[in-house]
């Protein structure tokens, strides 16, 4: 009696022809096809290559649980149960040993190979991160398809080298993939900051912080939500500056490296924006400790994460960019995929990404009704009809970039602490509170940092050195952050904070007048 026949090996030998010929199919289709459907790519790299280690894994089972049961069954008789046996002068047997020596080298090994080598890059691939699991990660993904890092794959920053890393996120990913199947996945994902491997892993192995220095000009354009949809340029000169002074002073923004020392702080929340506790020590051993709570500086630190500032403490958002709609209006206002001419464009815009829609598809028709009906009923609606279409199709545009109701995320949800215009960024500690131990604050001073040019009206003059100057005199609330009154949307208005206009009346309304850009 032979071990070789038997159902579970015969189902076996079953699931491997099997798997052989779609594993053949996909190649050829592969090959042949220049798009891929990363579900199909699933199937073709990692289902079908395990369903053959299963089939060959199956055969010999088969013949170990058929041996065992004829030993109980015929115990008594004493049956000798015939094992394989290996004569090359059989020739049958030669016949089958060199079919199944030329299948498994020629056929199942090269199999296995090309698909797990395939595979294992295909996991590693932005596909795989960002379409297998669709709707979990579509925020993150629409978000990286508009960054500047959009070349730069998931794994490189959220692996990077190295097999440890490797493991403990093939670890990650299976657990997450279990939450996705019961359905019992956070909306939204939390930030991964926290979770990132140190930058001097990943982001640096593009970036030299030791070669940071200079100074950058840019030209910022910000159009009014008024009738004309009013352009201003802000000219600012940005200290970036570095962190090794053998390549220049250690100043400006990317001071904040420090190569020379380190900066710590604390933040008290999920998403590193209450910072309540920074240190700066120094190589030499000597530490400056800010704290905006009114502590001591030799009072135990507070509660919460703590972190050594690396270039994710500022640039958390490079490689998953979700623009504010204030800015993006903005951005497509000066491209030109949004006529400016169209009365109050702007601001209709902002007022129609401002509403709560429960889904993408309802945002969509959303905004096309609230834009028709504002230019319904003006006279020249009709001749501005093509371009009215234009705006509509750009706004759902700048929609599905920056907001996903079914993940419930929006370009709010994960602030971007880059600059302190629409969140507290820079301010977290550059806010005057944060107080060390000798009675000096982190300094809030605008010129630090950046140098703004003002225009002037006089003809022997262009433009003057100077302070950021405001489209509008802020009289006391020059001591907001920024992020209070440009909230990303629509402007607030007095009334949004002072329910009452007492407090107008006492103060005078004419201390809120324009200035001159």
């Amino acid at each position: 009696m032979s071990v070789w026949y038997n159902v579970i090996t015969l189902v076996g030998l079953v699931i491997v022809a099997s798997s052989i010929l779609l594993l053949v199919t996909f190649a050829l289709f592969s090959l042949t096809t220049p798009s891929h459907n990363p579900y199909v790519d699933v199937i073709g790299f990692l289902v079908l290559p395990g369903v053959l280690t299963a089939g060959l894994i199956i055969c010999p089972l088969g013949m170990l649980v058929k041996a065992w049961r004829v030993r109980r069954r015929y115990q008594a008789e004493r049956l000798t149960l015939r094992l394989p046996k290996l004569d090359l002068n059989d020739q049958r047997l030669r016949r089958f040993g060199l079919a199944f020596t030329f299948v498994t080298l020629f056929l199942i090994l090269p199999l296995l190979g090309l698909s797990g080598y395939h595979g294992y890059h295909y996991t590693e691939s932005t596909s795989f991160c960002g379409q297998v699991c669709h709707v979990v990660m579509e925020p993150q993904y629409t978000a990286h398809q508009h960054s500047p890092h959009a070349r730069v794959t998931c794994a490189e920053c959220h692996i990077g080298a190295g097999a440890g890393w490797f493991v403990k996120s093939k670890l990650s990913g299976t657990r997450q993939v279990f939450k996705v199947l019961n359905d019992t996945f956070p909306r939204p994902v939390p930030p991964a900051i926290t979770e990132l491997r140190p930058a001097r892993e990943t982001c640096e192995e593009c970036h030299w912080p030791a070669k940071f220095f200079g100074q950058q000009l840019k030209t910022i354009v910000h159009y009014a939500p008024d009738e004309r949809t009013t352009r201003r340029e802000i000219r600012v000169l940005l200290k970036t500056g570095g962190g090794d002074d053998t390549v220049g002073r250690v100043e400006g923004i990317h001071a904040h490296m420090a190569l020379a020392g380190r900066v710590e702080y604390i933040a008290t929340d999920e998403e590193l924006q209450n910072v309540p506790w920074v240190r700066y020590v120094l190589d030499s051993g000597e530490e400056f400790i800010y704290r905006s709570d009114g502590l001591a500086a030799d009072d135990p630190a507070p509660r919460g994460t703590r972190r050594t500032v690396d270039c994710m403490d500022c640039h958390n958002r490079a490689a998953h960019l979700m623009m504010p709609p204030y800015s993006a209006i903005d951005a497509f206002l000066e491209a030109g995929h949004i006529d400016r001419t169209l009365p109050f464009i702007k601001r209709e815009a902002l007022a129609a990404l401002a509403k709560p829609y429960p889904t993408l598809e309802a945002a969509m028709e959303g905004i096309e009704r609230s834009l028709r009906r504002f230019y319904a009923d003006r006279p020249e609606s009709a001749a501005q009809a093509e371009r009215i279409q234009q705006a509509i199709e750009t706004v759902r545009a700048i929609y599905r970039r920056s907001f996903f109701p079914a993940m419930n995320v929006d370009w709010r949800t994960y602030p971007n602490n880059i600059g302190h215009l629409y969140s507290p960024g820079c301010l977290r500690c550059h806010d005057g509170h944060h107080v060390n131990q000798h009675g000096t604050p982190i300094s809030s001073d605008c010129e630090v940092c950046h140098t703004f040019f003002n225009e002037l009206n006089e003809p022997q003059l262009a433009v003057r050195e100077g302070q950021f100057v405001h489209s509008m005199d802020l009289s006391q609330h020059t001591n907001l952050r920024c992020d209070q009154c440009h909230t990303g949307g629509p402007l607030p208005l007095c009334a949004d904070c002072h329910r009452s206009g007492a407090w107008l009346n006492e103060r005078g309304r004419e201390g809120f007048r324009p200035t001159t850009p």
